[in-house]
């Protein structure tokens, strides 16, 4: 009788397993993710996780105002001016088992160790509400055109490009947190364009949002100049091609992680509802189709279908366990730039009812999902662009400066988390914006003058603990003067 051979049973391979955030389209009525998203967020800090909500996703993908909330969640606060989720940035360190003597005798080569990586928090997710109860009625902003949509796009984008201009700055789109994705539309091209992170090009978040949210008849396209390609792309609102981005989402991600055995894709809806035409609107004809007064029909029959033909799909995919959280608004149907009151707060109230009806199906998903050990995919914090941005605004801010502002520090003798970060990266990290402008948390003040006399250094460069201080805090000496 042949026994189990114990020792590939006790080595059982872990399998690679992804997790992947997919938002739909909807205009105003993003407001129903919006609210599920912030929701999910409170309930990770209830399960005691400190790591920010964005940081669990391998990718995180969005058609229209999906895709504004998709880079809402992972562009940096430090470089848009979003606001950021309070509490401190997670140290993720790695332990290097050593190998045994039979490994060695073997001839197995010792593992690399990694590095630490410091895992920032993004933006405040309680926040992507304010996007359309603040900001909402300045994107759709309403004036009075002759022939009303008949010859031209119902809003002027000044507005929504200001508003994107003024919550994303300059950020570029490949200095996202994790992987993101967002679809538009290349209407002079005829095919799917989508901005990805990961991309080597030089689009800005801003850009990407515009285009993706350009909607027919509301927005003209966005015009962009792809320098990759080197062509001016006129692209339009991605919930033509796919409004729930689902399958887009699944194949790219197929592409990062080819290793992958499973794909658990959570996909939130904006709750818009099934069409279904009545007998009564049945007219048959052109106008009967496209009539305007009963909303398109076959413009809502379109959009119906692509939508349950992606769920369809997803579902019936072997390495994918498919979560669709989706919300009938019973009778209450809102074009996607109703901005009023009673609109805001209907699908404030729908965004939370949802929530409820399906809190634990979304709670066994997040449980699932932050039992992950591996954050390789998240951006690492010294990424050459970031670190840049942020040096720019530290240079601005002097440590006398500092000092003389703040009066109180609590002063910390060793402080873990920093000790851990490369001494290059310590003046960065003290004096960016996500520290507050506080000086190092382990000395009473900030200036290099102060740490030197109170460690007894002679401030001569020829002094080898000199320069030891300097690079333990990461000045240099143009701090002195």
């Amino acid at each position: 009788m042949l026994l189990p051979n114990k020792k590939n049973n006790d080595k059982e391979e872990k399998i690679e397993e992804r997790y992947i955030l997919s938002i739909d389209g909807g205009g105003m009525r993003g407001i129903i993710p919006a609210v599920v998203i912030s929701k999910l967020a409170q309930e990770l800090k209830d399960l005691n996780e400190d790591k920010p909500f964005y940081s669990f996703f391998d990718l995180i993908a969005g058609t229209s105002t999906g895709g504004l909330i998709a880079l809402g969640l992972t562009t940096s606060p430090l470089i848009s001016n979003l606001k950021k989720e309070e509490g401190e940035d997670h140290l993720i360190t790695y332990e290097t088992k050593p190998l045994t003597f039979f490994e060695r005798l073997r001839g197995k080569k010792e593992p690399e160790a990694k590095q630490p990586k410091l895992i920032t928090k993004g933006s405040d997710c309680s926040t992507l509400l304010d996007f359309y109860k603040n900001d909402g009625k300045s994107i759709f902003h309403s004036e009075s055109r002759f022939l009303g949509q008949l010859l031209k796009d119902k809003y002027d984008p000044k507005y929504i490009e200001g508003f994107l201009n003024r919550t994303f700055k300059n950020a570029k789109i490949t200095q996202c947190l994790v992987p993101t994705m967002v679809v538009s539309y290349d209407a002079s091209e005829g095919i799917p364009f989508n901005f990805k992170s990961w991309d080597d090009n030089e689009f800005t978040v801003s850009q990407a949002a515009r285009a993706t949210s350009a909607a027919p008849t509301y927005f003209p396209p966005a015009i962009v100049y792809d320098k990759k390609e080197e062509k001016r792309r006129y692209l339009i609102d991605g919930g033509i091609i796919a409004n729930n981005p689902v399958l887009m989402a699944y194949s790219e991600a197929r592409k990062l992680y080819p290793n992958c055995k499973k794909f658990h894709i959570l996909a939130l809806s904006t709750a818009s509802n099934d069409y279904a035409m009545e007998d009564v609107d049945i007219s048959g004809g052109l106008m009967g189709w496209i009539d305007p007064s009963k909303g398109a029909p076959i413009q809502k029959i379109s959009s119906t279908s692509q939508m349950q033909l992606a769920s369809f799909v997803a579902n019936n995919i072997s390495d994918v366990e498919y979560t669709r959280v989706h919300y009938n608004l019973k009778g209450d149907s809102f074009k996607l730039d109703d901005t009023s009151s009673y609109a805001i707060n209907t699908l404030i109230d729908s965004g939370e009812q949802l929530f409820r009806e399906e809190e634990e199906k979304l709670v066994s998903f997040l449980k699932k999902m932050i039992k992950r050990e591996d954050f390789s995919h998240v951006l690492d914090i010294n990424n050459l662009e970031i670190e840049e941005e942020i040096k720019t605004e530290a240079s601005q801010i002097k440590p006398l400066e500092i000092e003389s502002k703040l009066e109180e520090i609590p002063v910390i003798e060793e402080n873990e988390k920093l000790e851990k970060l490369p001494s290059t990266n310590k003046r960065k990290y003290f004096f960016s914006k996500k520290n507050n402008g506080k000086p190092p948390l382990n000395i009473k003040n900030g200036t290099l003058s102060s740490i030197l006399d109170e460690d007894k250094v002679e401030k001569t460069p020829q002094n080898e603990k000199y320069q030891e201080v300097l690079d333990k805090y990461g000045f240099n000496e143009e701090d002195l003067k």
